[in-house]
């Protein structure tokens, strides 16, 4: 089963960027403000979790976190500008 609560945090350009994934749902939070939430539903399934965000200093990029749900674990990863900057999974056993 999954813990109740993983919860992944990157720092990106100035950018605090939290990933949260529950029993039932997964949220991205980005300078604490949840940006995007969706419930994990049956697996296997693919979820995408994005925004946009404003970085330095009016420099706007697009988020986005994917989690590849099976029954034994879950895969998270978190990209920005096409680059790559969490790839963490989690069992769920």
């Amino acid at each position: 089963m999954l813990p109740r609560m993983s919860e992944f945090e990157v720092n990106y350009r100035g950018a605090v960027i939290r990933i949260i994934v529950e029993t039932d749902d997964a949220s991205l939070h980005i300078n604490g403000l949840e940006r995007d939430k969706k419930a994990l539903g049956q697996d296997p399934r693919t979820l995408k979790l994005s925004s946009s965000v404003q970085t330095d200093y009016e420099w706007h990029e697009f988020i986005e976190s994917t989690l590849e749900v099976e029954a034994n674990q879950i895969r998270v990863t978190l990209v920005a500008n096409n680059q790559s900057l969490l790839d963490e999974t989690i069992d769920r056993s």
